[in-house]
């Protein structure tokens, strides 16, 4: 093996593939990148077993082709420390990989590309494709309601659904959930069903151009993205995701809109006084007015902040998750939200005041009890 390399080109594909490469593995070879050298170029791939990322970078120079597996983070540091210049790579004797560049060489230990996982095989797999701002859009509201909790392994990831009419996405973690749903979107397919991990998520969206489509493949347990030179592949999680329907109040009657902004800053000021171990903050609705407040017992620390709303319905003290709350609010589109909101025990339900062109989006929170 044996090519020449931009130093740029280079570390925008190393920096990519190592969103995957685990730092430390039970399996030393995952610590490893692959690189094969074909006519056509440089393809470089990692790997944690579950999410896989290949990309294909093209090189100035093919002598000889050929396969190595390298230490990711000695390869990344290596080629970062270096200034944009042309290297020279060449595969020599007992997997000796040689880098010479105009100031000086280094010699870099590898593997056999034989020790290297290979890459996953599709089976009765169907394909379509999704514009990028869309589906990027979509992830993007959802991922933060991604469940963390191993003991319910269905909700940590994003559950995505393919219907004759529309493309749906949900996350919830139990204490908030999110739902977009896209009803413009339509796609030669049967209907579709899959959870995709977090960290997948993560990538893809570091990898969406603006503008342009995304081909997806998928089978009964992997999912592939298909971004022009890059494609990531990743596992689907296991398990029937719950019905998430059943959740969502369809008789929240209570209506108050407030600033989003003023919200979140607001909240961000009195949670600093909240208890670190709950996180509550209380909000006290009357008419046209909403207190935001917090209280740490422990430490004797008190918020108290009063906004202007639009909100008639009776007085109302509800308790919230600050964190959970920031979260949802950062996710609305609009200047002002609508809280949908029933009783103190109720969920609410958390919207922009306007949406796109079809488009539903709508967000819930669950209460915490007041003590």
């Amino acid at each position: 093996m044996k090519f020449s390399i931009n130093q740029s080109t280079l570390l925008e594909a190393l920096q990519n593939i190592g969103r995957v490469v685990p730092t430390r593995s039970t399996t030393p070879i995952l610590e490893n990148i692959l690189f094969d050298l074909e006519d056509g170029g440089l393809k470089i791939t990692g790997t944690d077993l579950e999410v896989s990322i290949t990309t294909r970078v093209p090189v100035e120079q093919v002598d000889t082709p050929g396969s190595i597996a390298l230490p990711a983070r000695v390869m990344t540091e290596m080629i970062r420390s270096l200034p944009d210049i042309s290297i020279q790579f060449e595969l020599e004797e007992n997997n000796k990989l040689k880098i010479t560049t105009d100031k000086g060489r280094y010699h870099v230990s590898g593997l056999s590309k034989d020790n290297y996982p290979e890459q996953p095989q599709f089976s009765d797999a169907e394909n379509f494709t999704v514009p990028n701002q869309l589906i990027a859009r979509m992830l993007q509201k959802t991922i933060f309601a991604v469940s963390s909790e191993e003991l319910r392994p269905a909700l940590m990831g994003v559950f995505l659904q393919i219907m004759p009419d529309e493309f749906r996405m949900v996350a919830t973690d139990g204490h908030r959930l999110s739902k977009i749903v896209n009803r413009g979107f339509k796609a030669e397919v049967s209907p579709l069903k899959m959870i995709i991990p977090p960290k997948a998520v993560q990538i893809a969206l570091k990898n969406l151009e603006e503008e342009g489509d995304t081909e997806l493949t998928i089978d009964q347990t992997g999912l592939q993205f298909n971004f022009g030179n890059t494609t990531l592949y990743t596992r689907l999680v296991e398990g029937e995701y719950p019905d998430y329907e059943r959740v969502i109040p369809r008789d929240n009657d209570k209506t108050l809109t407030v600033d989003r902004e003023l919200l979140i800053s607001s909240v961000k000021r009195v949670s600093l006084f909240a208890s670190a171990l709950t996180h509550q903050i209380r909000l006290e609705l009357s008419p046209n007015q909403l207190l935001v407040c917090s209280e740490d017992l422990e430490v004797g620390g008190e918020g108290r902040e009063t906004l202007d709303v639009e909100y008639d319905g009776e007085p109302m003290e509800i308790g919230y998750n600050a964190n959970y709350l920031l979260d949802i609010l950062r996710h609305a589109d609009t200047e002002q939200v609508v809280f949908k909101l029933k009783s103190p025990v109720r969920a609410a339900l958390i919207t922009p005041t306007a949406e796109n062109e079809n488009e539903s989006f709508i967000m819930l929170i669950m209460p915490i009890k007041l003590g």
